[in-house]
């Protein structure tokens, strides 16, 4: 019956959706769509004809086959001390994919009169294995932090030989993390046969820096047909031909190397569409490496570690959980089973903490500090250093606190000029990066200050003489720090600053709250105990603490619990208790074989909160394309065109803030479900902000 259900279930959706199995109101859409009653289904006539395609008994055959798979499959879950039913629902995923997949792609080779390829094609492995040795040439040992760059490198080509397995490479922010895994995943590639490389990043800003790095280290050109980028941002080409084969790509993940996002990986695997489902089966067979780990939403924990121990144990794919704070996710409720040795670089971090590029400077005040008395310790600190960086945990504080700096320097008249910049997501990406650019041009050449919410913190090479950090987690102080003497400019070390905003509202906020009361708590006993944790706020043995009580407090968010207090994401493509209950309590009487409900499940499953309204705004080439899509007399192909390129010039909207914007009359609706927020809303500076230029976020 399982055997049977799985290919009946991905049939039945291969042009839709996978359906429920059982629904958490105890009904049961899938068997019932499928009851040899139902006159839609034309049974008779179909089998006639399906047997003139393929023998009764050649499909018997088949059929044994499949079972003793689906037995082999439950029998290595139990070995493998893994969740049978849960394991079964991804294998569900898999074969839908591959149906899916195959259907589509063979009806899209019949349109253009192609023969479509049915071998598997493995990458020229040697090749860009060259073209990456001969950059790595390059680099000279002018530094201790080069020197110890080239170390991890070297140690991640050793590891390449590791069998295939989940490992951790665990290097301190600033150790070239990225051009180590990059060596280490096509070197693995080669040795494995993998088909692929996986990079999953995550936050959009990261994935466009972290592709025009591995372009250049590859030396490969921007139109090359090596590296796909999938994600929201990529403009889609003006040529026909070319547009169809990107959505091809991008529907299939079928390229050498593919680097997406976070929000991707994790929608395409827990969706319950075909359209997401579709690239599933190509995670098999692939180099996957995630980059920043530290970064995955607390409630994903669960869900990430399934989907991770299935790749590693069917789907034949090695993992690389790249980070420099390891999240503990081998000791929460649900694990991740890494391979041993985990850490494919051994004894780095002690050699990275030798150098003291930083001190964490403990400077939080029992009453907190106000934007006005924090604007004044920031400004004192260009006495110590040219530029520093201020990361705040709301962007209502980061706004506040950016015109407060701009005002009181105005207000000492003095000579020497400094520049305000501000970085947060009430700016568009495309704003965003141009002031990134921004910043890199002026560090070191003119005085900075940069005020950030904490989205600067992950993947951003970039590097201050100080850097000020709002209270928070100890792994976003660490990512704070990485963004502060990076590069060993300062031989003796630069200050890192940690301080503590009154008033400050985090009730939207849970996760950043929490990780402030951990911290709070491992300060206190610092100050109690100035050795403790080797009188280092980030040694191995703090960050332990940390996430061991931090996941203790979390513990009951790790399966992704949905809303109005519904059974959790996890159960639902488990056992669904819920659905089950309901089921057999209403009256149901059919024996219960596999009960997941896919649709629910994909339905209640977002990475990102989708509380959320998508606004275009009119900075700079985004003014134009906005006027574009406006148009009525355009087709939609070119609207779909124009809707891609948007898509760096867009800022989301939580819902309290959309509905008053919206009554206001500063966002209009250009079409059906797009909106555009008016001229006099959007700020060069702090981007989204009230027409009267009051910050108006609540968090």
């Amino acid at each position: 019956e399982f055997t049977a259900t799985i290919i009946a279930i991905c049939i039945a959706g291969h042009h839709g959706k996978l359906m429920d199995l059982i629904s958490l109101e105890g009904e049961r859409p899938f068997f019932d769509r499928i009851t040899n009653d139902n006159p839609d289904l034309y049974m008779d006539k179909v089998t006639a004809e399906f047997e003139e395609i393929i023998s009764r008994e050649k499909l018997d055959t088949l059929f044994t086959s499949c079972k003793q798979e689906i037995n082999a499959f439950c029998k290595r879950c139990v070995d493998e001390k893994l969740s049978t039913l849960f394991m079964l629902h991804l294998l569900i995923k898999n074969v839908f994919s591959s149906l899916v997949d195959a259907d589509r792609y063979d009806a899209y080779c019949f349109e253009i009169g192609k023969k479509p390829e049915s071998e598997i094609i493995i990458p020229d492995w040697e090749d860009l294995i060259k073209r990456l040795e001969k950059r790595l040439a390059k680099f000279s040992n002018d530094s201790d932090i080069n020197t110890l760059r080239g170390s991890v490198s070297t140690e991640c080509l050793r590891a390449s030989d590791f069998p295939i397995g989940v490992y951790q490479l665990d290097v301190p922010t600033g150790g070239g993390k990225t051009l180590a895994s990059l060596r280490f995943a096509l070197h693995h590639a080669k040795k494995h046969g993998m088909e692929r490389i996986i990079y999953v990043i995550p936050y959009l800003s990261v994935l466009e820096q972290t592709a025009k790095n591995i372009r250049k280290d590859l030396e490969l050109e921007l139109d090359n047909d090596i590296i796909l980028e999938h994600h929201s941002n990529f403009v889609v080409p003006e040529d026909d031909d070319e547009a169809q084969a990107r959505r091809l790509l991008t529907d299939r993940w079928n390229s050498p190397i593919v680097i997406t996002t976070m929000v991707q990986f994790l929608e395409s695997a827990y969706s319950a569409k075909s359209g997401m489902l579709r690239k599933v089966h190509n995670m098999n067979n692939a180099v996957i490496i995630f980059d920043e780990v530290q970064s995955l939403p607390l409630k994903c924990f669960h869900l990430f570690n399934q989907l991770v121990n299935f790749l590693r144990f069917f789907g034949k794919s090695p993992l690389l959980l790249c980070t420099a704070t390891q999240p503990l996710l081998e000791q929460v409720g649900r694990p991740i089973r890494l391979s041993e040795p985990a850490n494919i670089v051994s004894n780095i971090r002690g050699s990275f903490e030798k150098l003291k590029r930083t001190r964490i400077i403990d400077k939080t005040l029992p009453q907190g500090y106000t934007i006005e008395a924090l604007a004044d310790f920031v400004l004192e600190r260009k006495i110590e250093s040219k530029d520093c960086l201020v990361i705040l945990n709301t962007k209502k504080s980061a706004m506040q606190l950016f015109k407060v700096l701009q005002k009181k320097h105005e207000s000492k008249e003095e000579t020497e000029p400094i520049t305000f910049v501000h970085l947060s997501t009430s700016m568009c990406p495309a704003h965003r990066l141009d002031v990134i650019d921004e910043i890199k041009t002026k560090l070191g050449i003119e005085r900075i200050i940069c005020v950030s919410t904490q989205l600067i913190e992950a993947g951003v090479d970039i590097s201050f003489g100080c850097v000020v950090r709002a209270l928070c987690g100890l792994d976003s102080i660490a990512q704070a720090a990485g963004r502060c003497n990076r590069h060993g400019e300062d031989p003796k070390g630069r200050n890192v600053y940690i301080v503590n905003m009154a008033d400050e509202k985090l009730s939207k906020l849970p996760e950043i709250k929490t990780g402030q009361e951990v911290t709070s708590r491992i300060l206190y006993e610092m100050k109690e105990d100035p050795s403790r944790y080797n009188g280092d706020l980030l040694s191995n043995e703090a960050i332990a603490r940390y996430y061991q009580e931090y996941y203790e407090h979390e513990k009951n968010k790790m399966d992704y619990p949905a809303e109005k207090g519904e059974a959790s994401v996890y159960d639902m493509l488990s056992q669904n208790q819920k659905g089950c209950s309901v089921y057999t309590n209403t009256g149901g009487k059919e024996k219960i074989t596999l009960s997941q409900a896919f649709e629910t499940a994909g339905r209640n499953f977002n990475v990102i909160d989708e509380n959320t309204t998508a606004v275009f705004v009119p900075y700079k080439e985004g003014a134009k394309l906005i006027n574009s899509f406006s148009q009525s007399d355009i087709s939609l192909k070119e609207k779909g065109r124009l809707l891609r390129k948007l898509g760096r010039f867009t800022v989301s909207m939580y819902s309290n803030n959309f509905d008053r914007f919206f009554k206001e009359g500063w966002i209009e609706e250009i079409n059906e479900g797009f909106f555009k927020l008016n001229t006099k809303s959007y700020d060069l500076l702090l981007g989204i902000i009230l027409p009267e230029g009051d910050s108006f976020f609540d968090n």
